[in-house]
This record gives C-alpha cells, structure tokens and sequence, in this order.
C-alpha cells in the first residue's frame, strides 16, 4: 500500500478550497447562507472520500466505503444538527476511511483522531475569525493532508518470527502431514 504524499493532500486541500469556496458563493445565492455550507460540507466530504480512496490499493470496500459516506449524508440532511456536528461528522467519517485504508494500529489511528479533531476546530474557528468560506476549508483540508506524516513507528506490527514460533508452526505441520497420511493409510 502507498501513502498519498504531502504535497498530494496539499493540491487536494487547495482544489476542494476553490472549489468549496466558490459552490458556497453560487448556493448562498439561491439557498439560506446556511443550507449551502451544509451542501458544500456534504459535496466536498463525498469527493474527498472518493480521493482518498483512488489513493488506496485495494478495490474491496471501496463501493460501500462510498455508500456508507452517501448514508451519511442523508442523515445529516434528515436530522439536520447545527453545523458544526455536520463538520465533526463529516471529520469522523474521514478518520474512519482513513483507518480502514490506511492506518495499521490503534496509535496511528488515535493520532489521526487528534488531527481531524483540530482539523474540523481549526476550521470553526477560522469561520468565525475571518467569515471566509475558503479559508476554514484551506485549513481544514491542509491540517487534513498531515495525515500523511504520521510517522510509521506509530503503526503496529505484527511480531515477528521468532525460531519458536517457526519450530511450533513447522511441528504443526509436520503433525498434521502425519495425521492426513494415517488418514489416507487407512482407506
């Protein structure tokens, strides 16, 4: 599996900006300034996931990794909380595929939880700072992109093989050779 690298996530986080930054102006136009960050939430958390998932080896999963963010999104529009659970939500389900995909062990995956947190607290806060749609995604999504320098260390691994754990397997085996054969013998 290959990690998308920094300046991957970066060109990501600048292009869903954009292009979030831009939707929020085209929607508030039609729709309450409101409904359409909840749209924009909800657009920009479906193609980040797909993006993330293109970044992914592995094909398995990745249709209802798609249709479980698309559930998601029906209720958040069903339930209709503020909107600062709909960016926790929506920050949630990105450390969830982010697990899944891309996280060996339980303390990359909290470091990851730690980083999404002040991911979605970064972009409260720069909303009600600078009232700039494009900025609380900037830093959203860049704070999103350090995903990637979480360090391998982090990860479990599997222990290794000890000449233990290689001689039981190896007796295992030779066991149950052993019993096959007798079983054959006998027929």
């Amino acid at each position: 599996m290959t990690r998308p690298g920094f300046w991957r996530e970066a060109g990501v986080a600048l292009t869903l900006s954009v292009a979030g930054g831009l939707a929020w102006s085209a929607l508030s136009w039609i729709l309450s300034p409101a409904a359409a960050m909840r749209w924009v939430i909800a657009i920009l958390g479906i193609i980040y996931a797909v993006l993330q998932l293109r970044a992914f080896d592995t094909r398995v999963g990745r249709m209802l990794a798609v249709g479980l963010w698309i559930a998601l999104n029906i209720a958040l529009f069903a339930f209709n909380p503020p909107l600062t659970a709909w960016l926790l939500a929506q920050a949630a389900a990105i450390w969830a595929l982010r697990c899944w995909a891309f996280h060996a062990g339980i303390f990359s995956a909290i470091a990851d939880a730690v980083l999404g947190l002040f991911a979605a607290a970064a972009g409260v806060v720069v909303i009600h700072a600078t009232h700039s749609v494009f900025l609380a995604l900037w830093s959203f999504f860049l704070l999103q992109a350090l995903f990637v320098l979480i360090p391998d260390a982090l990860r479990s691994t599997p222990p290794a093989s000890t000449p233990d754990n290689a001689d039981r397997f190896d007796r295992a085996r030779r066991s149950a050779e052993a019993a096959l054969q007798r079983l054959a013998n006998r027929h």
